[in-house]
């Protein structure tokens, strides 16, 4: 007993070693920054609940973690599929697309009376940042000339470029963005789909990909944005590299890069799900070859630094604009929950419902929310996937002036993963159904009625 009690406590130091390691650095990040801030009694309240349920998630995330590559593979255990699935997945998915675009429009029309027109309701979509995207899709980026248009270098060219041709073909800029935006969706949500059934059976994929369709702000997959390509981008990255299709994963993974920054944070489950298929003696050269096009991610961003300097004469002008223009830099997660709590407060106070409630609330729940699924799901989600997440979060959710957040979690695949395994129950299913829906119909409402929603 005793031998056996010491291999267990051997096995569980590394644990043990990581956790407190990680709450020694998130605490003393924490101090630094209470100590450099004044926030309210509700903010500190707020920014404590966030530190402490993403380090629950962490915690619960390391013992998976340093056990990953040991870690059984349940690939191709599950019963057969119903045939033509992914034809009913795309065709899900393309009907939620209609129905918010026919939602959107319903409204508008209501709101509008005998003003309202068709072109009206199509131009009502340059709203969120798609007016930026669309500039550039037209006339690339500006060196000088008007602020606005010269700051949206921070924009990156990944959706542009991608919508540019069908532009030229059709004229109309916001019909070309609303089409790739539309066929993207589908497309991703198929990936998404095919990308589960590696670990799950096939009810639980469905369930994840009516979940993330299900989610508040599914208007922004709509949107002529970058939401869509870089879900698709992303997804498809992470189910070639699980095929060990590397190459592939690599250039996908770079153009990801190339669309979004955060597209850059692919190589945190590139590496790990590298690092899970080390091979025996004799086949390290080609696993050692393997990692090669996990490097070719970052190129991607790196092709956007030479555009930043080719504009700008700057690789790095756009952090200029992010922090002098949007008021943007890099921060903590903690930090984010505690200002817009007291944002939150204070336009309750000034009866600002707009912001009140089309800004600082979503994102509050959304924040919140989104660590609380992590905390409780953290055991249950691939290892690769969940230090994905922790990254994302981190970075996304740590941005100074944050506005987006639920755009940018949406955007996250893991979210949706996160849900499927708390749904596992018909209880359970019908809870986040009835949970869903009402937030996702009102998010919308505040959208359409522009609720300072970004």
């Amino acid at each position: 007993m005793k031998e056996e009690t010491k291999h267990a406590l051997k096995n569980k130091l590394p644990i043990w070693l990581v956790c407190v390691a990680g709450i020694a650095v998130l605490s003393a990040a924490y101090i630094r920054w209470r100590a450099d801030t004044n926030p309210s009694v509700a903010g500190n309240a707020a920014a404590v609940c966030s530190l402490v349920l993403f380090i629950v998630g962490c915690c619960r995330f390391v013992p998976g973690f340093l056990s990953f590559r040991s870690a059984p593979t349940d690939e191709g255990l599950f019963k057969p599929e119903p045939k033509h699935i992914l034809l009913g997945v795309a065709g899900i998915a393309l009907a939620v697309e209609l129905l918010l675009f026919a939602a959107v429009t319903g409204l508008l029309r209501k709101a509008y009376g005998n003003g309202f027109t068709f072109r009206g309701a199509i131009e009502f979509w340059r709203s969120l940042d798609s007016q930026h995207y669309l500039d550039i899709t037209r006339e690339w980026y500006l060196s000088d000339g008007d602020w606005g248009r010269v700051v949206q270098l921070v924009f990156l060219p990944g959706y542009p470029l991608a919508v540019y041709p069908l532009y030229r073909i059709i004229g109309s800029d916001i019909i070309a963005g609303l089409v790739v935006s539309g066929i993207a969706f589908p497309a991703a949500c198929c990936v998404l789909y095919r990308l589960l059934r590696l670990d799950y059976d096939w009810q639980k994929a469905l369930r994840a990909v009516v979940l993330l369709l299900l989610m508040p702000g599914g208007f922004f997959f709509l949107a002529p944005m970058s939401e869509s390509l870089y879900l698709l981008l992303v997804l498809s990255a992470l189910l070639c590299m699980r095929k060990k299709h590397w190459l592939l994963a690599g250039l996908l993974g770079a153009y990801a890069s190339f669309t979004r920054t955060v597209g850059l944070l692919l190589v945190a489950p590139m590496i790990l799900e590298w690092a899970r298929a080390f091979p025996g003696k004799g086949k390290r050269l080609a696993w050692i070859r393997d990692v090669i096009p996990a490097l070719l991610v970052p190129v991607g961003f790196l092709a956007y630094l030479w555009i930043n300097r080719t504009v700008s004469g700057n690789a790095l002008q756009f952090l200029y604009y992010q922090e002098h223009h949007w008021s943007q830099k890099l921060g903590w997660f903690f930090n984010t929950a505690s200002y817009q709590t007291e944002y939150l407060l204070g336009s309750i106070e000034e009866g600002n419902r707009y912001n009140a409630l089309g800004l600082w609330l979503p994102n509050l729940v959304w924040h919140f929310g989104t660590l609380l699924l992590f905390a409780i799901t953290a055991k249950k989600l691939r290892s690769s996937y969940a230090a994905w997440f922790i990254a994302y979060f981190a970075i996304a959710i740590g941005t100074t002036w944050l506005l987006s957040g639920p755009r940018y979690l949406l955007s996250m695949p893991a979210v949706a993963m996160m849900l499927a395994a708390v749904t596992e129950k018909r209880w359970q299913k019908i809870a986040a159904v009835l949970v869903l829906l009402p937030f996702s119909a009102f998010y919308l409402y505040a959208f359409v009625s522009r609720w300072q929603v970004w």
